[in-house]
């Protein structure tokens, strides 16, 4: 419960300084919704489990924690307030392992495993009068995630899950240089049991920014609170620029 009232203490100290520098906002471009970005992401993935193997009596234990990878994102739109997005995430996780066999031995092991993630629909805009510079938005997904262990005595953690998904944000240009975004969202792809390979539901929040260096080149940085929490920073490249 500790991690979700810090995300909302986040939620509400973004949208505080969204809502201060409103003021401000009036003369800034227009939020865009077409842009491809690429980032470094570091992910945190805390997933553990038990299965058993082929040999009768051995067992393997397994516990994933983080690691780091990369992050596509991108965004065509907007058609009547409406634009598409897709959002790709691939990190590789440490996982360590006790291999114990029939008589009771343990035998420890050390890998990386596959985190993949993808989140792809469809969203709409809503100016909210304030300045043509701040837009709430909602969106509906399809989330995915394949968690893809591999194997260390010819045992079976890999699981995935697909489901519907869905986001309430805000987003404001400050000026025509920087952009706040704060957001939360509902997913099926919350804590996974490696034993059972069954999925929870999460309310995932975050928050960001975009720094534009030169015109259609931005520096962009997200954090997200939740089961699996990540941060990522990189590049954004507008399509629309004008």
């Amino acid at each position: 419960m500790h991690k979700t009232h810090s995300a909302v203490k986040e939620l509400l100290l973004a949208g505080i300084l969204l809502s201060a520098a409103l003021s401000s906002s009036a003369m800034a471009q227009e939020v865009r919704y077409s842009y491809l970005d690429m980032s470094f992401m570091a992910q945190d993935a805390g997933v553990s489990g038990t299965q058993p193997t082929p040999v009768p009596g051995q067992t393997v234990d397994a516990a994933g924690t983080d690691g780091d990878g990369i992050r596509f994102r991108g965004s065509a739109g907007t058609w009547h307030n409406m634009y598409m997005f897709i959002d790709f995430g691939s990190t590789d996780i440490d996982v360590d392992a006790i291999v114990t066999n029939p008589a009771g031995e343990e035998f420890p092991a050390s890998d990386e495993f596959d985190f993949t993630t993808i989140r792809a629909g469809l969203g709409v805009r809503f100016p909210i009068g304030l300045g043509p510079a701040t837009d709430l938005y909602a969106e509906v997904s399809y989330d995915s995630m394949d968690l893809d262990l591999g194997s260390f005595a010819d045992e079976d953690f890999d699981t995935d899950n697909h489901d519907l998904g869905g986001a309430l944000g805000i987003r404001a240009m400050l000026n025509d240089d920087w952009e706040l975004k704060a957001y939360g969202r509902y997913t099926s792809n919350g804590d996974v049991d490696l034993t059972s390979g069954e999925f929870d539901t999460d309310t995932v929040f975050g928050v960001g920014f975009g720094w534009q260096v030169v015109r259609g080149f931005s520096i962009v940085a997200d954090y997200e609170s939740g089961e699996f929490s990540n941060w990522s920073i990189g590049f954004r490249l507008d399509l629309d620029e004008d």
